[in-house]
């Protein structure tokens, strides 16, 4: 769908002439062009005052709703108070419908922001592609003197969240900061059913479904110090997470095995707060979560003599026995989890890795875990670690060149990548048997989100970053690059690029510099031939390759002393590696192939330098080797038809048994003694084949309903039936041929 049509199909009626003039500044663009003097400056004017008028009125606009929203929001917060002390259900049945406006208005203006800027950025993208002017650089220097697009409605929604649910009653305890030490120790009870989803949201959907859950869940305010007002709202959560050169915690959680750990260092709002969190995750199969939590906190400046073993605890254990309000036993509890959590870091070596810097928007009622959510936006992840010889956080337990709120140009872009979406997660502990909150289920089922089942910022974040010293994969980033919107890779298969360093060999020297320009006519080849030597190059963030030169060129010339570039003869490693083609249909295309007088080399086109020519020897004979692709570790998504699949397996091997059993039934009842005997061979075949077919169906049944990625193929048992059969039918026709006929 072009922008045009999308455009109108998102305009808010109410507010239709306050939308960028997207059509009308098209339409000036394609007036001015068809006229034969082309576009003139006159029409650059125009079109320019044109976008600063829309620039202009949108700006007023939003500033105008959205102090509108807030003096509204400010009234109804005043009638609730009256409300409380007289109760009127007429009265509050009116203010309901009022709240609720207010919060229409706001999704719909979050969405108005969003479209109008697109607009913006599509028109001056037409102008420059289609006329001689360049507008982009002094538009975007004025967008950003009138950032309407950069409207925080954060304030808005946690206002409107406590006015729900006042109204509502459905919290003792409306508005009530929740601070991070509230939420730790996460006890877990029996009898209940906890179950936990993760969600991507496209950032046009946050709003909508920041407004969606307000409406049933009130809005958490994270407060680790000073006064708790909605304007002094930081949502913004910070993590740095350890990890030893070898990624073993990057491994075990990819692979999702029993006990796997994560340790990060959490904190809450910007850098100066000097309460930090020590936390760590343990995955457990037996956990419906699929993860234990254990987690303190510690002051900044002992982080790093933590991290090294030098700094313990003790200190804060004396203080809580001093203070008596735990028991001796979780005391001890604490004290034994600490000196795990220290043990396992200084044991393991590990060091900080990566951080992830977002805002969190969570929900829940307080005091009540039956059903949580939390949204994750703006999501930046950042190397944390001192490979490739860079030094980023040094001797400290994270770098100090990072500023929030994290801008969007950095000096440090080479070494963050960003999230497009913004992850949605669902916590829900039930008691057993009952049903999942029917709006929980509309959300989850809605076109607002999409399920990333077992998705991990810290795993998204080494995957992408640290591509080149992980060798699994998480199974999502085929899912975000099949959406088209998060990574690209780098395409690298069967060219170089332009800033390739040279390739040197022992016997001689090569310039591949001076073909460059050729390059990218390249194509892979076939498998390694005789005599090459590889050589890997990598720039970069670019993927590494294999340059496979042959390590035969020259040697003839360096044994003879005369041997000239020009040459036509070939060495004899390589024509004897023509005749050592494998066997295959692939092999016999070689037989008939027309050659030249001087052998394969010949007349032969170079990838490198084109026609063959005078200069064919100039380089040594080259191929790109693409890199093997990294696997992919993850859960299997299992469609019906994966078992529907198995079973109809299941049937063939029974119907084979089945043929085979009678024939080998028959010849024992009605032939004589060699029969007989070929009738027990193929009834004992038959009997193998369907223990082997209830086996094999449910292995890879279990396999599926566990959802293991595999591998899933049988090679043995196959051929040993066909192994067999042929044994029965060959002794069969042996013991009839040598049978002597009766005189």
């Amino acid at each position: 769908m072009k922008f045009g049509d999308n455009l109108q199909d998102s305009i808010y009626p109410t507010w239709k002439d306050n939308y960028v003039q997207y059509n009308a500044l098209k339409k000036q663009l394609e007036d001015g062009l068809s006229k034969p003097a082309g576009w003139t400056e006159r029409d650059e004017g125009i079109f320019g005052q044109t976008l600063d008028s829309d620039l202009t009125k949108i700006f007023n606009f939003v500033n105008e709703m959205f102090e509108g929203l807030q003096e509204r929001t400010t009234k109804a917060e005043a009638s609730v108070g009256v409300f409380q002390q007289a109760y009127n259900q007429k009265a509050i049945e009116s203010l309901t419908t009022t709240i609720s406006d207010i919060t229409e208005e706001v999704n719909q203006l979050s969405k108005y922001c969003r479209t109008n800027y697109a607009g913006f950025l599509k028109i001056v993208k037409k102008h420059d592609k289609n006329v001689p002017y360049r507008l982009r650089p002094v538009f975007m220097v004025q967008l950003k003197s009138r950032a309407f697009y950069n409207v925080n409605f954060d304030s808005l929604v946690v206002r409107l969240s406590k006015l729900y649910h006042t109204l509502g009653g459905e919290s003792l305890h409306v508005g009530t900061p929740i601070t991070p030490s509230v939420l730790t120790g996460m006890m877990y009870k029996e009898g209940l059913d906890r179950r936990s989803f993760k969600f991507w949201v496209h950032p046009d959907n946050v709003m909508e479904v920041k407004t969606t859950v307000l409406k049933h869940l009130p809005v958490i305010v994270y407060t680790p110090r000073g006064p708790n007002t909605a304007e002094s709202l930081d949502p913004s959560l910070s993590a740095v997470y350890l990890d030893n050169t070898a990624f073993d915690l990057y491994n075990s959680k990819l692979e999702h095995k029993e006990g796997a750990q994560a340790i990060r260092l959490r904190w809450y709002g910007g850098p100066s707060n000097n309460e930090v969190f020590v936390e760590r995750k343990i995955h457990h199969e037996v956990n419906r979560f699929g993860e234990y939590h254990d987690r303190f906190s510690i002051k900044e400046k002992y982080i790093d003599a933590f991290l090294k073993g030098e700094y313990t605890m003790e200190r804060q254990v004396a203080k809580q026995r001093e203070q008596g309000v735990k028991s001796p036993a979780e005391i001890e509890q604490f004290d034994e989890m600490v000196k795990d959590v220290q043990k396992c870091i200084v044991d393991m070596k590990l060091k900080p890795v990566l951080r992830t810097v977002y805002n969190r928007t969570a929900f829940q009622i307080p005091g009540d875990k039956r059903v949580r959510l939390s949204l994750d936006t703006d999501l930046c992840m950042v190397r944390e670690d001192n490979l490739d010889n860079t030094a980023r956080s040094g001797n400290h337990w994270r770098r100090m060149d990072i500023n929030y709120p994290i801008a969007a140009k950095t000096a440090y872009e080479n070494d963050m990548t960003r999230f497009n979406y913004a992850i949605l997660e669902v916590k829900l502990e039930l008691p057993a048997g009952k049903a999942t909150p029917s709006w929980v289920e509309e959300l989850m089922n809605s076109h607002l989100v999409e399920s990333a089942e077992s998705f991990s910022k810290y795993v998204h974040g080494v995957a992408v970053l640290l591509e080149s010293h992980v060798a699994l994969l998480p199974f999502w980033l085929a899912q975000l690059e099949e959406s088209k919107n998060v990574r690209t890779p780098d395409a690298m298969r069967g060219q170089l690029t332009g800033n390739t360093p040279s390739i040197s060999r022992a016997g001689s020297t090569a310039d591949i510099h001076s073909i460059n320009s050729r390059r990218s006519s390249i194509a892979s080849r076939s498998d390694s031939e005789n005599g090459t030597s590889t050589r890997s190059l990598s720039k970069g963030k670019q993927k590494s390759m294999d340059i496979v030169v042959d390590s035969q060129y020259g040697q003839d010339g360096a044994q003879n002393g005369h041997r000239q570039y020009g040459s036509t003869s070939k060495p004899a490693s390589r024509a004897s590696s023509l005749g050592k083609k494998s066997f295959g249909f692939k092999g016999f295309g070689g037989v008939f192939k027309k050659s030249g007088k001087g052998g394969r080399g010949s007349h032969e086109s170079s990838p490198l330098l084109g026609p063959n020519n005078n200069y064919q020897d100039a380089v040594p004979q080259i191929k790109i080797i693409p890199p093997m692709p990294k696997k992919v570790a993850g859960t299997l998504k299992v469609e019906a038809k994966v078992f529907f699949a198995n079973e109809r397996t299941f049937l063939k091997w029974m119907n084979f048994a089945v043929l085979l059993g009678t024939l080998g039934i028959g010849l024992f009842n009605a032939a004589d003694n060699i029969g007989r005997f070929a009738g027990i061979l193929l009834s004992i075949t038959a009997l193998m084949t369907l223990v082997y077919a209830i086996w094999l169906y449910e292995r890879r049944l279990t396999m599926l309903r566990n959802k293991d990625p595999g591998p899933y193929d049988e090679p043995v048992m196959p051929t040993l039936m066909c192994a067999c059969m042929l044994v029965a039918i060959s002794l069969n026709f042996y013991l009839k041929a040598n049978v002597k006929p009766k005189p």
